[in-house]
């Protein structure tokens, strides 16, 4: 039997337009109608025809999403939600995977563009992506050098929490691991954090007192893992790597050579990873706020489908400063 929504509406008791509403999760139609009407598609076995709404609407119902992995749990967590929010509104999200691969994530733009995806949530690899100049972009945790919408952690207020929290510990001696230097994320990161260790130094009067030192490697356990051999010979008081792929390459490294944290070493990251509460004594951390930012991007990326202009072009979505036992006072 060939369901027509003519037919779940009259099942439901509501006319054709609530029922198309309801189904798409476009417009406005309260929850206990949307339930009926729901409930009466499931009971029927009505399925929408998505060629057919597509071909009407000149429209794909589709979002891509372009990401270094789906590994990581930055963007595993935000895909999540993204995909729930599009969801709502009738999108399906298409995913591609690039690693950190100029060549790749120009050929994932290609395949985004033939397969004419209504919009792409992009996490760019190459500072100038190419993109046609009128297509729907919003760029996600990473930005480039084009002026397209973004959605970033507020890594600059969340790594200065940080930053004090190491000087009000005692810690004079810093060593930093962040990622390639031609990524936004690694730049933001280190200028952050570096720029809120110096004014607080200053500020407190123990600037000449203040070592650091910055190692930049590729983020992931290897990368993590290759750059702390820079530090192995001259320890200093604590190692912040700013990504939890980095601090898994820390944790691998210190094991190897008996260095124990925080008893030998003190550790602090960036990242949002559950192990990273229960290792050890837990490990202190500044959590940007993922599902916020994977939410934000969708109501970005809906925004321009409805062809709305966009109130705040650029978010910045606060995260938020976890201390753990890997940061114990100096005494």
């Amino acid at each position: 039997m060939n369901v027509k929504l003519t037919d779940v509406a009259r099942e439901a008791g509501v006319g054709y337009g609530t029922a198309s509403r309801a189904i798409s999760g476009r417009g406005s139609v309260d929850e206990a109608t949307r339930d009926k009407v729901l409930a009466a598609a499931e009971k029927l076995g009505y399925r929408t025809n998505a060629m057919a709404r597509a071909l009407r609407e000149n429209k794909s119902r589709t979002v891509g999403l372009i990401v270094p992995d789906i590994i990581n749990e930055f963007y595993t967590e935000s895909a999540a939600v993204l995909q729930n929010e599009l969801d709502k509104s009738g999108y399906q999200l298409v995913v591609s995977t690039i690693g950190n691969d100029p060549e790749k994530e120009r050929r994932a733009i290609e395949s985004m563009l033939n397969r004419q995806v209504d919009a792409v949530v992009h996490v760019p690899v190459n500072p100038r992506a190419d993109f046609p100049s009128d297509y729907k972009v919003v760029e996600l945790n990473r930005h480039s050098d084009v002026d397209r919408p973004t959605v970033t952690s507020d890594d600059a207020a969340g790594l200065k929490e940080l930053a004090l929290h190491i000087l009000d510990q005692g810690y004079r001696d810093i060593g930093v691991i962040v990622g390639p230097a031609e990524l936004s994320t690694a730049r933001d990161r280190k200028a952050g954090f570096i720029k809120a260790l110096e004014a607080e130094a200053h500020h407190r009067g123990i600037r000449e007192e203040l070592r650091y030192r910055v190692v930049h490697s590729r983020y992931s356990p290897a990368g993590g893992y290759e750059a702390f051999a820079e530090y192995a010979k001259d320890l200093p008081e604590i190692i912040v790597p700013l990504s939890t792929q980095l601090t898994l390459g820390v944790l691998k490294a210190t094991q190897e050579r008996g260095i124990k944290i925080p008893g030998d070493l003190a550790l602090a990251c960036y990242g949002v990873a559950e192990w990273l509460a229960v290792w050890g004594p837990g490990i202190t951390v500044f959590a940007p706020d993922l599902p916020a930012m994977g939410a934000a991007a969708a109501t970005q990326v809906l925004t321009l489908l409805d062809a709305n202009p966009l109130p705040d072009k650029h978010l910045s979505i606060p995260g938020q400063l976890i201390v753990r036992g890997t940061t114990p006072q100096i005494k």
